[in-house]
């Protein structure tokens, strides 16, 4: 636990990370990344089961835990909506001095990189670029300094709070631009799958496009509540618990958590899937959390009667503040941290 000194330090710190104008040295950038990577794979498998590979499985389970919790649906890139977040006040505290008292759980629904739609004419001049083999040139410097700083600031909080911040993998975790292991090759605009793997593998390497993709498959693709569960995506099935345990050995899990589109989900998915991963929990009102696919209007949008929310809002920065016990009011316990 920080002092409060420490902690204004660190959160400084972070301010420093995202007001930066240089890229980090490829030794920084490798030192931030074998850290995280090995937080992740020594996570405590009180809250975080090992597989049967004896690697902290996909699951966290805080079924047992009746503190706060504040789910941030895609990030894309917007390193300052995390920063937001962590000076954002709940009953007089900030989330960053919650974090440190191990008085809340901070989980992020994942998409760390790419801007998407609000950097459209930006990946527009960058593709121009990359079509005539430029991988780094200004348009794509300036979208990757985004994702790096916003990766290293994730990446600072789990070191720091590990046991109380998450981050979920989602779809855009996929920095190799891979078709397997759970991952589908991506482009949206443009090619953004492939530009991104490009630049990194130009800027900076091998050994760090490498250790990205380490910490992507060492990411965690859900996690359950005493009476409500969050991934990335819409639940596209009831897995069972060990299924997602070991996620490692079941692509269909890490698809099923992290690219399911609107109207793709079983019936009754969320609900049968809480049954198999708490059955004590309450099966009414929203019981599962997601982003994913945009909301295009409003704070969030309700699917499966009622019991999945979606909460993704790229035009916003909303986070869900959901307590263990409580029924959650999407109205009033959805916050803007602008």
């Amino acid at each position: 636990m920080f002092s409060e000194e420490e902690l204004a330090s660190f959160y400084s710190h972070l301010n420093c990370i995202n007001s930066s104008q240089a890229f980090p040295a490829e030794d920084e950038l490798q030192r931030f990344l074998d850290n995280s990577l090995c937080v992740l794979e020594n996570e405590d498998s009180s809250y975080r089961p090992l597989g049967s590979d004896c690697k902290p499985g996909g699951l966290l389970d805080f079924s047992a835990s009746d503190i706060p919790v504040v789910i941030v649906p895609d990030i894309h890139a917007r390193a300052e909506f995390i920063l937001r977040i962590l000076d954002f006040k709940i009953d007089g505290r900030t989330v960053l001095q919650l974090l440190n008292e191990k008085k809340i759980y901070m989980v992020c629904v994942g998409d760390a990189f790419h801007s998407e739609s609000r950097g459209y004419e930006r990946w527009l001049e960058a593709y121009k670029d990359w079509s005539m083999n430029v991988y780094a040139g200004q348009a794509m410097q300036q979208e990757m300094l985004e994702n790096i700083f916003t990766l290293m600031i994730i990446m600072e909080l789990k070191n720091a709070f590990t046991a109380n911040f998450h981050f979920l993998k989602g779809n855009h975790e996929n920095i190799l631009n891979e078709t397997c292991h759970g991952n589908f090759s991506f482009r949206k605009f443009v090619q953004e799958g492939i530009m991104c793997c490009d630049f990194i593998r130009q800027v900076y390497g091998d050994v760090v496009l490498h250790l990205i993709s380490l910490w992507e498959k060492a990411l965690p693709v859900c996690a359950v509540f005493s009476d409500f569960g969050v991934s990335h995506a819409e639940p596209a099935f009831a897995f069972s618990r060990n299924q997602i345990i070991d996620y490692h050995k079941n692509d269909d899990v890490v698809i099923g958590l992290t690219w399911t589109a609107n109207d793709e989900a079983e019936e009754q998915s969320v609900q049968k899937l809480m049954e198999n991963l708490n059955p004590s929990a309450k099966k009414s009102g929203v019981i599962w959390f997601g982003g994913h696919r945009p909301v295009k209007d409003g704070k969030f949008f309700l699917r499966q009667n009622g019991r999945y929310l979606q909460l993704h809002n790229p035009d916003e920065m909303n986070i869900a503040v959901a307590v263990p016990g409580k029924i959650f009011d999407p109205v009033a316990d959805i916050k803007s941290v602008l």
